[in-house]
């Protein structure tokens, strides 16, 4: 029993000072923990500054963690988990097709498909992401398509091949491109050309390439009437030579039947921005209704700096009588 007491009975007050000593006197009752004014209140910031730096780090590391997944790192992600865009006309099951090419299949790392993907000239860029679920963002950004080209086969029993000509000059097959839209693009006509398919390249495609982006793009209207640009006077690089010129066939049904046709339009190789836009500035249809104009059809030379036999250039733009070649 005296141990039991001595634990658990009331003790004394541990301070043995006078009886009537309240606990409240020996502790300073105006202690202010915060000093007043400026100082104390930057003292206080201070003080919590490593906590909260503490959570916001924390905060932070959770975030990266979530967010920030390795690209390279694979999952194990459930078939058909693809989330898929593009500016052209690409389908979906095209890249299905790509990503299936490895072994792994959707789990297949990112920069490999991402370079398969590339590597098809219909294709300028290709955006590939793994999400932290597994599935596959994949956006495309392809080529912009400008003109086609008409490849005739050596066999008779094999069809022509159509390619599609980009603005950059590189030419691809057009997977997805509906009908209409080959058939709306204007023909690259009496083209030189070396290799085949995605290696395909075409004499005088550095300069016709960008007249055509030009002309698409500036002048959708005039792009909208014509149906071949010839490069048989075309001499590439040599843009500058006398005679090199761009010849562009305009369709026959964009143009009234009550006044002679226009069936081609000649542009200089070497100044064809300049004629462009003086094209744009002239009323071609006037020209094709005054007096004189008697032939049938014309062709419009926009030549500004054209070179003749003559001891004096021939004023451009001039419209000439079609004549057989």
């Amino acid at each position: 029993m005296g141990l039991f007491d001595d634990l658990f009975r009331k003790r004394r007050d541990a301070f043995l000072g006078q009886a009537d000593r309240d606990w409240r006197a020996l502790v300073p009752q105006d202690v202010n923990r915060v000093p007043e004014g400026e100082i104390g209140r930057k003292r206080a910031v201070r003080s919590k500054l490593p906590t909260f730096l503490a959570v916001g780090f924390f905060v932070v590391l959770v975030g990266l963690l979530w967010w920030a997944v390795d690209e390279s790192v694979t999952a194990t992600p459930t078939a058909g988990s693809l989330r898929y865009k593009t500016d052209g006309f690409l389908s979906v099951d095209f890249v299905k097709k790509t990503i299936a090419n490895g072994p792994e299949g959707f789990a297949r790392d990112v920069r490999s498909i991402k370079a398969e993907l590339e590597s098809d000239n219909q294709v300028v860029t290709a955006d590939v992401r793994r999400r932290g679920d597994g599935t596959l963002d994949i956006a495309l950004r392809e080529r912009l398509a400008v003109a086609k080209v008409v490849i005739a086969s050596p066999g008779k029993l094999t069809p022509m091949q159509v390619r599609i000509v980009a603005s950059d000059g590189l030419t691809f097959a057009g997977s997805g491109y509906p009908e209409q839209a080959i058939r709306n693009l204007p023909e690259i006509a009496d083209y030189r050309s070396t290799g085949s398919d995605d290696k395909m390249v075409i004499d005088g495609i550095e300069i016709a390439a960008p007249f055509l982006l030009t002309v698409r793009t500036t002048y959708p209207n005039l792009y909208k009437q014509w149906s071949a640009v010839s490069l048989r006077d075309c001499f590439g690089a040599q843009e500058d030579s006398p005679g090199s010129n761009l010849r562009v066939a305009v369709r026959p049904g964009t143009q009234p039947m009550d006044r002679p046709a226009l069936v081609e339009i000649l542009f200089s190789t070497a100044n064809w921005r300049n004629e462009l836009a003086l094209l744009a500035r002239i009323n071609v249809d006037e020209m094709l209704r005054r007096p004189g104009t008697t032939a049938q059809a014309y062709v419009l030379k926009m030549s500004i700096q054209n070179r003749t036999n003559g001891a004096s250039p021939i004023p451009e733009p001039r419209l000439v009588p079609l004549t057989s070649r």
